[in-house]
């Protein structure tokens, strides 16, 4: 992966974020002056928000937080693809035993997320679909390291792991800081935790310093 290639990632998930917390919506009456709360439905005193995929969302969830749940989403559901080779293409012990709970964990991760983007009441689709996302294995990169065994993949794997790892550890911080849903955040924390926790544990691949 190139230095270019990184860079790329790194500016687009900040401008992801960004826009998330950008078009979490306001509601006034065109005084200036915000509107006073309603005393009386949940409804009233959350109102509906828009994802950043333009969904009208509901309760406490603001933008910020439905753009980190579909971008996890995206990003564990590639992880994911990527952690089932290890059976079979991967040579280092070290990375079978670290590869196997943690594919487990990303499965019930995902669980969890769909849980709270259907509370939200936002489709479960994909609108990073074929976007080169930072920390998202491609479909591209998949066919790359499923098409080697050994050392090989061992390497790929690592540094493919690594980035993604790094990413969603950033990416969680950044919403537990802009998100809104205390459920949302909680898992965030759990998430940033768990990924510096087996980024520090990831085996390091033969031909790779860090």
């Amino acid at each position: 992966m190139t230095t270019a290639t990184v860079t790329r990632r790194a500016a687009s998930v900040a401008v992801l974020l960004a826009a998330a917390t950008l078009l979490t919506a306001g509601c006034g009456d065109g005084s200036g002056t915000p509107p006073r709360e309603p005393r009386s439905t949940s409804a009233a005193r959350h109102p509906a928000t828009r994802s950043p995929s333009g969904q009208a969302t509901s309760g406490t969830f603001n933008s910020t937080d439905i753009g980190w749940i579909q971008l996890m989403i995206a990003m564990d559901d590639q992880a994911t693809l990527l952690l089932d080779l290890v059976p079979d293409h991967a040579s280092d012990a070290r990375v079978q035993k670290w590869a196997k709970p943690v594919a487990t964990a990303y499965r019930d991760e995902l669980v969890q997320l769909r849980k709270l983007l259907a509370r939200a009441g936002v489709p479960d689709t994909n609108p990073h679909q074929g976007h080169d996302m930072p920390g998202t294995v491609t479909e591209d990169e998949l066919r790359t390291i499923k098409g080697t065994k050994g050392a090989a993949f061992d390497t790929l794997f690592h540094a493919a792991m690594r980035e993604h790892l790094d990413q969603a550890a950033k990416i969680a911080h950044s919403q537990r800081s802009a998100g809104a849903d205390p459920a949302a955040k909680r898992l965030a924390g759990r998430v940033e935790k768990t990924s510096l926790t087996w980024r520090a544990r990831l085996p390091k691949a033969a031909s790779t310093c860090c």
